[in-house]
């Protein structure tokens, strides 16, 4: 009887070959991957802004006023040392939707609330025929807080808006 002594299996260069591929395209696919991550945590900032936006110029439409507020405060909690991530789960900020509601500066008066953790913590600063409103968060803990500002402005009856953001590697 003849046996077939041939071998099976991966030699050690393939095997070499193959970790060597392998760690290429983690080298490539990870920075991209978290790059990737980051520009999709900044949309939150600029949805919730294009909508205090809209909601302003509603409001300036209906009543020629933008909605008054004198306290350039969020009803989301403060964040712990003034800077950093809010500590809540997942780093985020866990709003009170009845703050919101409730608040006298302005944010009951554009119907806008938010009832889902957050990375930012928003403010609104209003007269009647101008207002500001940011968003500032740090996205990966690291105390580099970035900003978003929505400013709006009324020239003859006609409301704009316009959303400043930060610079595209800010945080």
């Amino acid at each position: 009887m003849i046996r077939n002594l041939k071998q099976r299996g991966f030699t050690l260069i393939e095997l070499m070959i193959v970790v060597a591929i392998i760690g290429i395209l983690a080298a490539v696919a990870i920075p991209a991957f978290m790059d990737y991550m980051k520009k999709s945590k900044k949309t939150e900032a600029a949805l919730q802004l294009n909508k205090i936006g809209k909601n302003a110029k509603t409001m300036y439409i209906e009543r020629q006023t933008y909605a008054t507020g004198t306290n350039p405060t969020s009803p989301l909690p403060a964040k712990p040392g003034g800077g950093g991530c809010c500590g809540g789960p997942n780093n985020k900020c866990v709003p009170v939707p009845a703050s919101f509601a409730s608040d006298t500066s302005g944010w009951a008066q554009l119907d806008f609330q938010i009832d889902e953790p957050s990375l930012f913590v928003y403010s609104y600063l209003g007269t009647a025929t101008t207002f500001a409103a940011t968003a500032v968060g740090d996205l990966d803990c690291d105390n580099t807080e970035i900003t978003y500002t929505m400013n709006g402005t009324a020239v003859s009856g006609n409301p704009a808006v316009a959303l400043t953001e930060p610079a595209p590697n800010s945080d």
